[in-house]
């Protein structure tokens, strides 16, 4: 859907969105745009090594995930103050994604897991 704008007779164009950050008073996070969000899909990917980094009792998730299938999950939610940053995601399968999703069990990284990928 398309916005029109009826003085100029033309379509609405969104402008572009810089990456924001929260006021300086405020606790940190960071909310990237369209772009950024995307490398930050392929770099938590790239992290994961094909594998869901979710942690089930104690125990890596087996279940293998591809670029089609994964979900990036934030550990603390966007919701809840959370920052779209490396340390904050998880790379997990659709299955690890809905319980958190449903409050069913909570995300928790496994016990290998390196936040920023190093």
């Amino acid at each position: 859907m398309t916005h029109w704008n009826p003085i100029r007779r033309t379509a609405l164009r969104p402008k572009p969105r810089e990456h924001k950050e929260s006021a300086p008073w405020r606790r940190k996070k960071i909310r990237l745009n369209g772009r950024e969000m995307s490398e930050l899909r392929q770099n938590a990917f790239a992290r994961s090594e094909g594998e869901c980094e979710n942690s089930i009792e104690g125990e890596r998730c087996p279940a293998r995930i591809s670029w089609q299938t994964f979900h990036l999950a934030h550990i603390v939610s966007r919701g809840r103050g959370g920052s779209d940053t490396l340390e904050n995601v998880l790379a997990c399968c659709q299955l690890c994604h809905d319980r958190d999703t449903k409050n069913v069990r909570k995300l928790k990284p496994h016990a290998d897991w390196i936040p920023n990928g190093v």
